[in-house]
């Protein structure tokens, strides 16, 4: 599921989407949407993908051709440059986690170890075929 993938779920369904953000060792902030949900045994698990936080602004942005335009667009803007090809040439970045609850009751999300990430990416290609 590719960044412009997102965006038109959100525009054909008007349910919430859930998102995350970290920042990394090195400052860096990261916007991840749930890509999929599932279980392995009895823990469950979340697929994230990165994506560009500007997706889910609705305001004319400059894209650094010159002419300004909505950030999310069809294939060219009108401008000649090319927005989707560079978008698809990038390989998504997914993240796998699992969803823990708290004695709080407050979900949160958790790495994991080799043998769960083993188990996890397993279930998740599954998914995918």
């Amino acid at each position: 599921m590719t960044e412009k993938d997102v965006k038109e779920v959100m525009d054909a369904e008007e349910e919430t989407i859930e998102t995350f953000e970290f920042t990394d060792e090195e400052g860096q902030d990261h916007c991840f949407v749930v890509e999929s949900k599932f279980k392995v045994g009895k823990e469950e698990y979340v697929a994230l993908l990165e994506v560009d936080p500007a997706i889910f602004e609705e305001e004319e942005e400059e894209c650094g051709c010159g002419h300004e335009h909505e950030h999310v667009h069809a294939e060219t803007c009108g401008c000649g440059h090319d927005h989707a090809e560079e978008d698809e040439d990038e390989e998504p970045n997914i993240i796998l986690a699992k969803v823990v609850t708290d004695e709080n009751g407050e979900t949160d999300l958790q790495e994991l170890t080799d043998e769960e990430f083993e188990k996890a990416v397993k279930v998740y290609e599954s998914l995918e075929a």
